[in-house]
């Protein structure tokens, strides 16, 4: 019993292995033209001999891809960054919005 566990532990660290390494592979392609499935399969067998023969690694990229880390960008792989805010502008306080809540509340009582 406890060899399926080892088993099961090695494959979801070859895994998340392969997962790095494709993503590694995305990212390292100059001038943000993205890669190709050929060029993912060339970065992983530099890496491992033979891993691109695998078909998980297919899977991962799907996975990649529904995920939202990785976008096809024609025949090309890119990475999704995520549009976060800058920050740059001032937070609102707790107390700010509890008195933007209440002149809301006022306003609409007025106008009945």
């Amino acid at each position: 019993m406890g060899s399926s566990k080892d088993d099961k532990a090695n494959q979801s660290k070859e895994k998340a292995k392969v997962r790095r390494w494709i993503l590694k592979a995305v990212e390292d392609v100059e001038g943000n033209k993205g890669a190709t499935a050929h060029h993912i399969q060339k970065f992983l067998d530099s890496k491992e001999d033979g891993i691109s023969s695998k078909p998980e690694w297919k899977l991962i990229l799907k996975k990649l891809l529904d995920s939202g880390h990785l976008m096809k960008n024609g025949g090309r792989y890119v990475i999704h960054k995520s549009r976060k805010t800058s920050g740059k502008g001032p937070k609102k306080s707790a107390a700010f919005k509890a008195k933007k809540k209440v002149t809301k509340k006022q306003n609409i009582s007025v106008k009945k």
